[in-house]
């Protein structure tokens, strides 16, 4: 298997009330190490993941780090060990609001990583001349909250 587990952490843009209640970035990210810088001391503490994104800078800042990057460093990935035949996953983990689904799912043109691995699971399966060749697909997305899970493609019976 060419990947094991991986860590990232990404940093959004402030919401509108965020914004409404003037609240300032106290979190800087270079290369894989994100900084918590403590607004009234200012000291700081420092954690390395194996990637840091940072998506709350301007999207034409060069740090902005966009859906295909975040895809390029964890899609690609886990997609690969997928074609290889291994069982993978990808977890979101954070706070409500955190954007966790805009990671996973992204929003109008700014796919996530899940749309665009299934689009290029079934380009893949779509593209196959060789009859030989049989491909099963599964998937599922789950949600755990408040110590509940809940099946998000059945949510009657989770």
């Amino acid at each position: 298997m060419a990947d094991n587990v991986k860590v990232a952490v990404r940093v959004r843009p402030f919401n509108g009330r965020e914004k409404d209640l003037k609240c300032f970035n106290i979190i800087s990210m270079d290369g894989p190490t994100t900084t918590i810088k403590q607004p009234e001391t200012n000291k700081t503490k420092k954690f390395t993941f194996d990637f840091s994104y940072d998506s709350f800078v301007p999207r034409d800042n060069e740090k902005y780090a966009s859906q295909d990057h975040v895809w390029k460093d964890i899609g690609v990935g886990v997609l690969n060990n997928a074609y290889e035949g291994y069982n993978c996953s990808l977890f979101a983990y954070g706070q409500t609001g955190a954007g966790k689904s805009y990671s996973m799912m992204g929003y109008g043109e700014d796919k996530g990583i899940i749309p665009i691995a299934s689009e290029r699971i079934f380009n893949r399966i779509n593209s196959n001349e060789d009859p030989n060749i049989t491909y099963r697909v599964e998937t599922s997305m789950l949600e755990i909250y408040m110590e509940k899970v809940r099946d998000l493609f059945n949510p009657k019976r989770g």
